[in-house]
């Protein structure tokens, strides 16, 4: 296993007795990686799992060369992950994410976070309900939530979904400066901005060994 990014070994997950994967290994460094293939061939599934959002059929999972399963604690210090559906309370505020976030990595909001929420225009939006927000608002709150502690490894499910043209360019500009640091993993249906991100493809049928999703 890698000491830092991201590792899984033989990892292994079924739904309703159906064989999404079975005997997943991987292993990224630092860098920009970018998740591709069909519907149904597990994309979301595998960053759940790497994110520990859910727990695999079998295999393990590391973080930093930390165990997911025996240290979730100390693997999740240099872990973040944003889902595509925004799964946070909605009665609580941008503030209030970024606040518990930030508390819960016993660090304080950065200026690099800073900066992201001028460049995303929430500044207006910092006050209001998650139940009350656009999914583009919502989606940029969990971004900057997510660069809270300067994670070493970034999980990422459909970032572009709901953003314009402006905030995909900052996205881009990003997630690459923050690639040099940490492994970032994203998953993506935008060709277009897959293309301006220029991360490296990894399709999930050469991924998986055995018992790919139809």
């Amino acid at each position: 296993m890698t000491r830092e990014g991201v590792c899984c070994r033989a990892l292994g997950v079924s739904y309703g007795g159906r064989v999404v994967f079975d005997g997943l290994d991987l292993a990224l460094g630092c860098g920009l990686y970018a998740l591709q293939g069909a519907n149904g061939a597990g994309k979301s599934t595998l960053l759940r799992l790497l994110a520990g959002a859910q727990s695999p059929d079998t295999g393990e999972v590391w973080i930093a060369g930390e165990s997911l399963m025996r240290s979730p604690m100390q693997a999740r210090r240099h872990l973040s992950y944003v889902p595509d559906e925004a799964a946070v309370y909605p009665f609580m505020t941008g503030q209030d994410l970024l606040d518990f976030c930030a508390w819960a990595k016993n660090c304080a909001i950065d200026g690099d976070v800073t900066e992201m929420i001028g460049n995303f225009g929430l500044h207006p939006h910092l006050a209001t309900r998650f139940d009350a927000m656009s999914l583009g608002t919502r989606k940029k709150m969990m971004i900057c939530a997510a660069l809270i502690g300067a994670p070493g490894v970034l999980l990422m499910d459909e970032p572009g979904n709901g953003l314009d043209a402006p905030s995909l360019e900052c996205l881009v500009t990003l997630l690459r400066r923050r690639s040099r640091n940490a492994a970032v993993l994203i998953a993506s249906h935008d060709h277009d901005f897959l293309q301006r991100l220029d991360a490296t493809p990894l399709l999930m049928s050469d991924l998986v060994q055995s018992g790919a999703a139809s």
